[in-house]
């Protein structure tokens, strides 16, 4: 008799928090921080829905981030940090 176990593989729910979703990117080969993935979150690049303190976010939406990106970078002066002072035009 051979003692083989059968290791069932990881169900993926298209919804979940940022750090399952960075564990599924990573089973699924892609490169991608978790700090990469809050970032991605505060600046509103990618939705997320809120519950308390937990982010849930769309797989598809990370993918479609990875794949298409986030079309054409903003100008410097569109968005600058609240502790970078306004450009002063001399």
């Amino acid at each position: 008799m051979s003692d083989i176990t059968i290791i069932p593989t990881k169900q993926w729910y298209d919804t979940a928090s940022i750090s399952e979703t960075h564990r599924r990117l990573l089973a699924e080969g892609h490169h991608v921080s978790e700090n990469a993935l809050r970032g991605w979150v505060r600046q509103g690049i990618l939705p997320a829905a809120r519950i308390g303190r937990t982010c849930l976010i769309y797989y598809p939406n990370v993918l479609k981030l990875l794949h298409e990106g986030t079309g054409m970078p903003p100008e410097a002066s569109d968005k600058r940090p609240p502790h970078i002072p306004p450009r002063i035009a001399i």
